[in-house]
C-alpha cells in the first residue's frame, strides 16, 4: 500500500514538473516572440526613417542642383523664373517614399521654399528700423540688439553688453559682430521667446498641428489656422548681399575692372567707361550710388576745368552698372548682410523701413502687381510716378531684385508607415558652388 502510494506521488510529481517545464517554455518562447516583434518593428521604424530621410535630402539635393543652375545660367528678364522652377520640383516620389517642399506666404501655405531675402537682415537694420516693428518691440530691446551686434562693449542708451549678460545665473558673452542664427535673437536682453518664435515653435515656416490646438500641447496658439511666426517671420540673418552678375558671371570689381571690360558687361561707351574707372580710383569713399546719384560730367569733373563732354547713363546702362559690377570691400572675406527683394517681400514688411515710408510701399507693391516678370532691375523704380535718381540712391542700399539666399524645408514620408523626417536647409548661391549654409534634421 505505502508503495503504491509512494509511485503514485513520483507519478504527480513528475506530471507537476512537465507542466512546470511547458509553462516556463511558453513563458520563453512568448518573451523570445515578444523581443523578436520588438525587434522587427525597431527595424521597420529605422528602415522606415532611413527612406523618409533620404527622400526629404532629395528634395533639398534637387533643389539645390536647379538653383546651381539657375545661377550659372540666369534668366535676366524674369524675376520669378527661379522661383517657378523650384516650386516644380516642390514635390517628388521616390521608391517607398515621397518629399513635399513647402512654406508659408503670408496666410497660406505654398509649395516651394522661402525666400530669406524677403525678410529684413537683422544685421543690416537701424534702431529706427527695428522700432518700427510690432508688436512687443521696445526701445530698450532695440538698443540691445545693437550692442549685440556692434563690436564695442559701450551699451546704448536703454540697451546691455557683456557686463549684464556676465552677471546672469547662467553667464555668457555678446557676441559684438554679425548674428549667426535667427535663435540667437533670443540671447539678447529683453527678448522673450515667444515674441520672437510666435506660434512657430521648430521655426521650420510650417502649420504643425501642435502650433494649432490652442492649449492642448505646446506652444500655446489661438487655433485659427494661421501661421503666427513672430518676429522670426520678419527678420533674418541668413540674407547675404553681392553674389554673381545677372549675367550669371562673377561681379566687375571698379576698383580693377579695365575700361574694356566695362564697356563689354555693360554697353557703356568708351568715355564713359573712363570716367567710372577714374573716379573710383581717384575717390577714396566711392559708392555705387553715387552712379545713380550724379551725373558722369559731375564725377568726372575736374578742379579749374570744365566738365567732360561726356553722355549720360541711360536707365539700361545704369542697371547693368548696378547689376554687373561692384566696389568690393577692403576685407575680402566682409560678408554683406542682405537686402529686402521687392519682388519676394510681403507689403507689410516693406512697411518696417521708415526711409520707405508707406506711400512709397504701396506704389512699389502697387507697380509689382503690374508686372508679369517682377522687377528684374533696381532701376525699374524709375517707372513709379514720382520717382528719381535721388531717391533711388537711397532705395537701392536697402532694397534688391535678386535674392541669393533660400531655405528649404523638405519634409520626407514613408509610403509604407506614413513616417515622416523633416529637413530644413539655407541653401546661399552668392557663390558657386551653391553652398549648404545651416541643416536642421528632425
Amino acid at each position: 500500500m505505502m508503495r503504491r502510494l509512494g509511485q503514485r506521488e513520483r507519478r504527480g510529481f513528475a506530471t507537476v514538473m512537465v507542466f512546470g517545464i511547458i509553462i516556463v517554455a511558453a513563458v520563453i518562447i512568448s518573451m523570445i516572440q515578444s523581443s523578436a516583434f520588438s525587434q522587427a518593428a525597431a527595424g521597420r521604424e529605422s528602415l522606415a526613417r532611413v527612406r523618409a530621410t533620404w527622400a526629404a535630402r532629395a528634395g533639398v539635393e534637387a533643389t539645390l542642383a536647379r538653383l546651381e543652375y539657375a545661377t550659372e545660367n540666369p534668366e535676366p528678364g524674369d524675376a520669378f523664373k527661379l522661383l517657378d522652377d523650384m516650386v516644380e520640383i516642390s514635390d517628388g516620389v521616390l521608391i517607398s517614399a515621397s518629399y513635399r517642399i513647402a512654406t508659408t506666404d503670408g496666410n497660406k501655405e505654398v509649395p516651394g521654399p522661402a525666400d530669406a531675402h524677403a525678410k529684413l537682415n537683422i544685421n543690416r537694420m537701424t534702431r529706427d528700423q527695428f522700432l518700427e516693428i510690432e508688436p512687443f518691440m521696445t526701445e530698450d530691446i532695440a538698443d540691445s540688439i545693437l550692442d549685440w551686434i556692434d563690436g564695442d562693449d559701450e551699451p546704448n542708451a536703454l540697451g546691455a553688453e557683456s557686463p549684464y549678460y556676465m552677471s546672469l545665473p547662467y553667464s555668457y558673452i555678446a557676441r559684438n559682430g554679425p548674428m549667426q542664427s535667427i535663435m540667437e535673437l533670443e540671447l539678447v536682453a529683453g527678448v522673450d521667446q515667444r515674441d520672437m518664435r510666435g506660434e512657430d515653435w521648430n521655426l521650420n515656416g510650417l502649420l504643425d498641428p501642435n502650433e494649432n490646438d490652442g492649449e492642448a500641447t505646446w506652444p500655446p496658439d489661438n487655433a485659427d489656422g494661421i501661421l503666427d511666426m513672430g518676429w522670426a517671420g520678419i527678420m533674418t540673418v541668413a540674407s547675404i548681399d553681392g553674389g554673381l552678375g545677372v549675367s550669371g558671371e562673377p561681379r566687375l570689381d571698379l576698383k580693377v575692372a579695365s575700361e574694356s571690360d566695362i564697356v563689354t558687361r555693360t554697353t557703356v561707351t568708351g568715355d564713359q567707361a573712363k570716367i567710372i574707372v577714374d573716379y573710383v580710383a581717384n575717390t577714396d569713399e566711392a559708392k555705387m550710388t553715387d552712379f545713380i546719384s550724379r551725373s558722369l560730367r559731375s564725377l568726372g569733373a575736374q578742379p579749374g576745368q570744365q566738365p567732360p563732354r561726356v553722355e549720360a547713363l541711360t536707365d539700361e546702362q545704369l542697371g547693368l552698372l548696378l547689376d554687373e559690377c561692384e566696389i568690393a570691400a577692403a576685407e575680402a572675406t566682409t560678408v554683406i548682410p542682405g537686402k529686402l527683394n521687392i519682388n519676394t517681400c510681403p507689403a507689410e514688411v516693406m512697411r518696417f523701413i521708415p526711409e520707405i515710408g508707406d506711400e512709397m510701399a504701396d506704389a512699389i507693391i502697387s507697380e509689382r502687381s503690374g508686372r508679369v516678370d517682377g522687377f528684374t532691375s533696381i532701376v525699374d523704380l524709375l517707372t513709379i510716378p514720382g520717382m528719381n535718381r535721388r531717391q533711388l540712391a537711397t532705395l537701392y542700399e536697402l532694397l534688391t531684385v535678386r535674392s541669393n539666399v533660400y531655405v528649404v524645408t523638405s519634409r520626407g514620408r514613408d509610403s509604407r508607415t506614413g513616417l515622416e523626417v523633416e529637413i530644413t536647409a539655407t541653401l546661399d548661391r552668392s557663390t558657386v558652388p551653391v553652398v549648404i549654409k545651416e541643416v536642421r534634421v528632425r
